[in-house]
């Protein structure tokens, strides 16, 4: 994958999470715009490969392949099975069609599933890319801080050693190492936080 089309990804990202999370719907509030029931929708998913995520299915593209697979129903049951609701409004910009509309052809129906698909993969890519670090680079991190934290402490001891040697008391010494250890934690999160 190229920096520009990682970039461009990235970019767009919001866009698709917006229009993936807007056509999200429960399984038994798809099963209902289907006319079937929860017990039979389930199935389907698990027979068809339909996604789920948090028992929620991208209802446009679990319809499209739903359809696709089922047969269609006997002329008895379409009169016994209770009336679908409407379903969801589309999300802006999706073609809209009118109830009496046939539907998409095929060709369409599955291009639109494949663009879904498509861009769920951009989308678990994109996470996966974050989750993992380079070993080299996390080594490279690492030994930086070492070495720093190596410099800060040769510097801070001999500090302390040059203030503490005419001091009388133990509260004195104890004050003045506090002091420095104080002045050598800030210089770490300091350079830490440039790395």
């Amino acid at each position: 994958m190229t920096t520009s089309h990682f970039v461009n990804l990235v970019y767009n990202l919001p866009d698709k999470i917006e229009h993936h999370m807007q056509t999200m719907m429960s399984v038994a509030d798809w099963a209902t715009t289907l006319g079937i029931s929860r017990q039979a929708a389930d199935r389907a998913i698990k027979r068809l490969g339909i996604a789920r995520e948090n028992n929620k299915v991208d209802a446009e593209a679990a319809t499209a392949i739903y359809r696709q697979h089922a047969r269609p129903r006997a002329a008895g049951d379409q009169q016994q099975a209770a009336p679908a609701p409407p379903p969801a409004p589309r999300a802006a910009g999706g073609p809209a069609h009118e109830p009496d509309d046939e539907p998409p052809p095929y060709d369409v129906s599955r291009a639109r599933r494949e663009a879904a698909e498509a861009t769920l993969s951009e989308i678990e890519a994109v996470n996966l890319a974050a989750q993992y670090l380079d070993k080299a680079e996390v080594s490279a991190c690492v030994r930086e801080v070492v070495e720093a934290m190596r410099a800060g402490l040769q510097d801070c001891k001999r500090r302390i050693a040059l203030e503490v040697a005419p001091l009388a008391t133990a509260d004195e010494c104890e004050a003045v190492i506090e002091r420095e250890y104080r002045a050598f934690l800030e210089a770490m999160t300091h350079t830490l936080s440039g790395i």
